[in-house]
């Protein structure tokens, strides 16, 4: 491969990047080439201690998702940076898979629990107070205690779950920030 169908090859597989950006590491690779062949380093050469474009590219594009992620810190930022790092290795495929895809779900089934007692706890309790003139008072008063402790505990529980999420998101950061630095103490190309 020679120096212009890599550059080719590798801006047809940065087509997810901004023109701005695109044109920028374009310019980067081909003063990389520029220079190299300055030194005497012929372009077959330089192509082969580079790499696949493709992956260039793939690497290019999750160091943008994961700079985004870390910027808005969203939930589809995140999405998109797992996804874009997932693309990178079977590590971080079954990071994604694994780790990302299945403590979410967790979190998920989390909330809907403490969502589904809290809405229970709240049914009751204004069961209760309307029951309160039907049936024994002492029974409906502690009916509408036992609701109200059982509502405090799910809000309680919905914080907890929050601050839990929160911490399942700085993880996840942490392990896509670990795969940007990866990258970039992995490539020749900076």
């Amino acid at each position: 491969m020679n120096k212009n169908e890599f550059l080719k090859r590798l801006s047809g597989n940065l087509s997810r990047m901004s023109g701005e950006e695109r044109d920028e590491i374009m310019a980067d690779f081909a003063e990389y080439f520029d220079c190299a062949v300055k030194e005497g380093k012929d372009e077959e050469t330089v192509c082969a201690r580079l790499g696949d474009p493709k992956k260039i590219a793939k690497e290019y594009y999750s160091q943008k998702m994961i700079e985004e992620a870390n910027s808005k810190k969203t939930f589809k930022s995140m999405g998109r940076a797992v996804a874009a790092s997932a693309g990178l290795s079977l590590s971080n495929f079954i990071y994604a898979v694994c780790v990302v895809a299945a403590g979410y779900i967790v979190i998920a089934a989390l909330y809907i629990a403490v969502c589904s007692a809290g809405l229970a706890a709240f049914a009751a309790l204004i069961g209760s107070a309307v029951c309160f003139s039907a049936y024994n008072p002492l029974l409906v008063l502690l009916g509408i205690f036992l609701s109200a402790a059982l509502l405090s505990l799910c809000v309680i529980g919905f914080i907890g779950i929050m601050k839990l999420a929160a911490l399942f998101r700085r993880g996840n950061m942490k392990f896509l920030n670990m795969t940007k630095r990866v990258i970039l103490g992995g490539s020749d190309n900076e």
